[in-house]
């Protein structure tokens, strides 16, 4: 019998770990207050914020969530401001004419100490919309005021898979569930949308 050679950390026990957290209460505090959550990182995180967007928006009814997914954009401001400014750019141009009070920022660096993300969320923090950073190793940079879930891990994958894990489950935390594969089968089944063989 084969086994799983990559080392996922014991990742259910981390993310059971992680929800138990009062940092994680506080998380879901925010989520359940804001009307617009803006989610930012790097590399594979990027591509858990604009899984995570898409699925929250989904399945939230009263929120609204963004990634930073044009390539176009995300180009030219890297091009004329620098990388490290690139979320700032973002933020500015986006949510800089909304009302803070509703607004959350939610930033995820595998090491804590990524400077793009962390820049946005200090500029985010100063413009009083809430805030909060989802790590995989504590930031030795984040300002002390905002809130951080260190996920205490190795390796960057598990951090990846864990945010996934956890945003999942804000969903639910939020009164809202994902739905099955089967459900949406059946809620499907007579759909012009879906094709009949």
């Amino acid at each position: 019998m084969r086994k799983i050679k990559i080392d996922f950390e014991n990742i259910t026990d981390k993310c059971e770990k992680a929800i138990n957290s009062s940092e994680y209460n506080e998380l879901i505090k925010k989520v359940k207050n804001a009307k617009k959550i803006y989610l930012l990182g790097n590399g594979g995180l990027h591509y858990v914020s604009s899984h995570m967007a898409t699925d929250m928006t989904r399945l939230i009814p009263d929120k609204v969530a963004f990634s930073y997914d044009s390539v176009g954009f995300i180009t030219s401001s890297a091009n004329d401001f620098g990388f490290n400014e690139l979320y700032v750019r973002w933020l500015e141009t986006i949510a800089g004419i909304e009302d803070s009070s509703q607004c959350l920022v939610v930033g995820m660096s595998c090491s804590g100490n990524s400077a793009n993300v962390v820049k946005a969320l200090h500029w985010s923090y100063e413009r009083n919309f809430e805030t909060f950073m989802i790590s995989g190793q504590k930031s030795e940079i984040l300002n002390y005021k905002i809130s951080e879930l260190n996920l205490n891990c190795e390796y960057f994958h598990t951090v990846e898979v864990l945010s996934m894990m956890i945003f999942y489950d804000l969903i639910h935390q939020t009164d809202n569930k994902c739905p099955s594969i089967r459900g949406e089968k059946n809620r499907m089944k007579n759909s012009d949308l879906r094709a009949i063989v």
